[in-house]
């Protein structure tokens, strides 16, 4: 009954039904405004999307319906819808945050203009340093990644993984667990800890270092093929698709079922390290295929298994369905046949099972995994962010040694606080924002950066000396603005970003979690609404399908951030009184 030709029968059919439904469920009298907006928007964004079908009642209008609705853009809004529906959760568990009410950042909504990549554009005269981060990583589209990974995490309630956590774990906690193995004897726990050793470090950027320590472990136990399959995976990161396949050609056919989920893992775990200029846009499909596919099974077990309202199973139901169709029609056809028998199938070669906390854990995982190749963009994290902390450390010197330079040094002194922020390194990120108030005293963005990373990292202390410096420097009246106060706020929301992946437990624990939630989907509602002013690469009916999905998504955030404007807990941070 799914095949053609009596599959649009079903589609209409099953859309009747579901139409009444949404059409009765709107008139619960147990639903909040809140909800009934929710609904009516998601009710009239289906109708727009089935009216054709209806008028024509063709199953290749259907097909042709489908190919047009499912396009890039829509899987970028689709993916933030994921995390943002996790905010069903966080709503019942409650979120404090205490910050100014919301707003759009200035009217300068695009990503290369505002913020910390606007400090550098501002200065043309800073060739290098604006060439390192307009090639490093898709620019812009980097800081949405870093946005949406901050908004999964607070909402689903999970660390993030990256920064400062990567480098806990590669320099203390593996270390010691191999040591204690190898003094044990126990050879498979150390081989399974040294191939994780070289995934992280894969995820950070060093993909020479960690395939080289691939190689070499399977030379040293060729019988093993755990290290061949580890091989295979960064070499398909590496843009080396080939010699990948060679190394899964050695494991032997009985053993492929049982071992594809290292396969899997691996590309998974290791995939933030790569960069799009390398990996083959068949690599780029088999991950978004291999994320889209753990993410469909990872949801369809919290339905399963949790407590959700029919609206938020509906949402889910719609979210995974966008995903599906995405993935099948963009996404199949360009992964590598070759690989195909190594990805994910159906069912898993492993059941997904877990605690809910690991199982959101995997989804936050995911949507980093389906974004990166979407945007054609990867974190600017690890080896990445180093080489354009270098370069910006240069043109610091250089501009430090112009007698008129004293803007360009003010606004490289805050991007290099912002980079050490972003890699878990808060002491010199200080160091970094008082060498810029050391340059202009009366520019208060330093004194309000500095506050807010004092604020939500718990230094109290650090927090009233600052605002006590600032207080001494700038007055009652904030300093002078100069038209640069501008840019403060997308500054600040990027910086909360920032710390929520330099700081995993950020996203992680109360009370700050919902300092990162409010500012990360700021981040991501920018970008939305960027795309949406997109008139060069969307087609009419691709901006309306962004908008409806766009006023979903407000729609759920707008409680938390009524709540965010109401907190009656005074905030110490100057942000708070200055305004």
């Amino acid at each position: 009954m799914t095949r053609d030709p009596h599959r649009h029968h079903v589609v209409l059919a099953a859309w009747r039904e579901v139409d009444a439904w949404l059409a009765s469920a709107r008139r619960d009298g147990g639903l909040t405004l809140e909800q009934r907006v929710q609904l009516r928007v998601l009710q009239g964004f289906l109708s727009i999307k089935m009216q054709p079908l209806l008028d024509s009642r063709s199953g290749a209008s259907f097909n042709f319906l489908i190919l047009q609705f499912l396009r890039r853009a829509a899987l970028t809004t689709a993916m933030a819808g994921i995390a943002t529906v996790a905010l069903s959760k966080a709503e019942q568990l409650g979120v404090s945050v205490r910050f100014s009410r919301p707003s759009h950042h200035g009217g300068a909504d695009d990503a290369t203009r505002r913020g910390h990549l606007g400090l550098v554009r501002a200065h043309p005269e800073l060739r290098d340093l604006n060439a390192a981060l307009s090639s490093s990583s898709s620019s812009g589209d980097a800081f949405l990644l870093d946005a949406t990974h901050a908004l999964a995490a607070s909402a689903l309630r999970v660390p993030t993984f990256t920064g400062g956590a990567i480098r806990f774990l590669v320099s203390d906690i593996i270390p010691k667990k191999l040591a204690a193995a190898e003094s044990k004897g126990d050879v498979n726990a150390a081989v399974d800890l040294r191939l994780e050793l070289a995934t992280l470090h894969a995820r950070e950027g060093r993909l020479d270092e960690s395939l080289a320590a691939a190689v070499q472990l399977a030379r040293d136990r060729p019988g093993d093929i755990r290290p061949r399959l580890a091989a295979a995976a960064l070499c398909c990161l590496h843009g080396r698709s080939g010699t990948a396949f060679e190394w899964l050609k050695s494991v032997p056919e009985s053993a492929r079922y049982s071992t594809t989920s290292r396969f899997v893992t691996t590309i998974m775990m290791a995939m933030p390290g790569s960069s799009p200029q390398h990996v083959e846009e068949g690599v780029d499909g088999m991950v978004v295929e291999v994320a889209a596919a753990i993410a469909e099974d990872t949801l369809s077990l919290k339905l399963e298994e949790g407590e959700w309202s029919m609206l938020e199973s509906l949402e889910f139901a719609v979210l995974r369905r966008l995903l599906r169709r995405f993935v099948s029609k963009r996404f199949a056809a360009a992964a590598y046949p070759e690989f195909k028998s190594w990805t994910w199938t159906q069912p898993p070669p492993f059941s997904i099972e877990g605690t809910d906390f690991e199982l959101n854990h995997i989804l936050v995982q995911c949507s980093q995994a389906i974004l990166a190749p979407v945007l054609g963009a990867r974190p600017l994290c690890g080896e990445r962010l180093r080489e354009v902390r270098a370069v910006a450390e240069r043109a610091l010197a250089d501009a430090e040694a112009e007698a008129d330079a004293s803007a360009a040094v003010v606004d490289v002194n805050l991007l290099l606080a912002f980079l050490a922020i972003r890699d878990g390194h808060f002491n010199e990120a200080m160091q970094r924002y008082m060498a810029a108030v050391l340059k202009d005293p009366s520019d208060r963005r330093a004194y309000e950066l500095a506050a807010v990373l004092c604020s939500i990292t718990g230094n109290a202390a650090a927090l009233e000396a600052w605002l006590r410096v600032k207080e001494s420097h700038c007055g009652a009246t904030g300093g002078h603005d100069d038209g640069r106060g501008l840019q403060l706020q997308a500054l600040l929301d990027e910086l909360v970003v920032a710390t929520a992946l330099g700081f995993a437990d950020l996203t992680f624990r109360d009370p700050h979690r919902g300092h990162v939630l409010v500012a990360a989907w700021r981040e991501v509602d920018a970008g939305l609404a960027a795309a949406l002013r997109d008139r060069d690469h969307l087609t009419l009916a691709e901006r309306v399908q962004i908008r409806g999905l766009h006023c979903i998504l407000r729609a759920k955030m707008q409680p938390l951030l009524d709540t965010a404007a109401t907190n009656s807990g005074p905030d110490k941070s100057s942000q708070q009184q200055s305004h």
